[in-house]
């Protein structure tokens, strides 16, 4: 079942994410975008509403994109059990 689904490939290291600061939540296949996120809000100060928002765009697309794919796995997994028709 999980192979209909895929995760997509992590592409930010355990260094990365730890030189990063990314809490534990946030680590996770967007952990990425969380960090150039993390990084332009730092670097632009006051201003980083106006200067970060593609960033913060990219972000929650990739979130939102894995909340699909584990909406589709749990709805396999209950009609796999005959939860649901």
């Amino acid at each position: 079942m999980a192979d209909r689904f895929p995760p997509p490939p992590m592409k930010a290291t355990q260094e990365q994410m730890d030189a990063a600061d990314v809490p534990y939540h946030y680590r996770d296949y967007c952990a990425h975008l969380y960090i150039d996120y993390k990084e332009c809000r730092l670097t632009n100060g006051f201003s980083w509403r106006a200067k970060c928002h593609h960033e913060l765009h990219a972000y929650n697309k990739c979130e939102y994109k894995e909340f699909k794919r584990r909406v589709a796995i749990a709805i396999e997994e209950k009609r796999r059990r005959g939860l649901i028709a």
